[in-house]
């Protein structure tokens, strides 16, 4: 058995490459994901990173107790793509200059989002929330080019203004998905 985890421990750790590890098998949702920093037939160590992509601790896993390794999945990608762009993910948000200078509403902001080509989360009353471009505006309905959190698209969807219950202009999610799109050129 350890044979294959450390042929994955030497490959991530060769390709620096973040690294997802199993130890409860009670709770399998529940996993550790890090750098390959060091490891033997009995302990491998990592450099911790969270959600968000930032380094937390270095911590120690016993083989015995390791029960799946997971490597280049689309939740590992998406921790790794934060952690090597922290200082884009993380810069410090500006607020628009319209913002101190208009009467804000639900649909000016919608306007401005898409005038300024600004992706944008929105959601509902409905429950729903999309990240996505404006790309039409009524007085009543809104159009929006939507894309998963992971960049890929996810097709137009059409909802009522008055169903919007709030959006964001811009956070860490919004920022790694307009990174990934520049990226792919879109």
């Amino acid at each position: 058995m350890p044979g294959l985890f450390q042929e994955i421990f030497e490959r991530a750790r060769r390709e620096k490459r973040l690294l997802g590890v199993r130890t409860s098998q009670s709770d399998p949702s529940r996993f550790s994901v890090g750098y390959v920093l060091s490891y033997s037939d009995e302990v491998v160590m990592l450099r911790i990173i969270n959600r968000d992509g930032m380094s937390t601790a270095i911590q120690s896993f016993n083989l015995p107790e390791i029960f799946q390794l997971d490597f280049d999945d689309q939740y590992i990608r998406h921790v790794e793509f934060k952690a090597d762009n922290l200082d884009k993910v993380y810069a410090g948000v500006k607020s628009p200059p319209f913002l101190e200078q208009e009467y804000l509403t639900v649909p000016l902001l919608l306007e401005r989002a898409q005038q300024q080509g600004q992706l944008v989360n929105v959601y509902t009353h409905l429950g729903m929330d999309y990240y996505g471009y404006v790309r039409q505006l009524t007085a009543e309905q809104v159009l929006m080019e939507c894309f998963t959190e992971y960049g890929l698209p996810d097709g137009l969807v059409v909802f009522r203004v008055e169903e919007v219950r709030n959006f964001i202009w811009s956070n860490e999610d919004t920022r790694v998905l307009e990174l990934r799109l520049k990226q792919r050129g879109a």
